[in-house]
């Protein structure tokens, strides 16, 4: 592999999200969140609910192979108490 590596932004969804349906995108924990843009200042209407203005979020669904090593070191734990 090179170590020129770029990320690629091209699995990444371009969305626009208010604070409301941001949170709701934290708390379910099955994307990775990132701002397209740290200096925008203009708002537009939310993808989701279309009704609230927000900012422009690079959205990447979260890798299958984290959460299950996660669940696994908590279940490890938990049956060896």
């Amino acid at each position: 592999m090179s170590r020129s590596y770029a990320r690629n932004v091209n699995t990444a969804s371009l969305i626009t999200l208010c604070p409301v349906c941001l949170h709701s995108f934290q708390d379910a924990r099955r994307a990775t969140l990132r701002r397209a843009d740290l200096r925008q200042r203009s708002k537009d209407t939310c993808t989701y609910c279309q009704i609230r203005y927000g900012f422009d979020y690079y959205v990447q669904p979260a890798t299958y192979r984290n959460q299950t090593r996660s669940e696994a070191k908590a279940y490890a734990s938990a049956a060896q108490d």
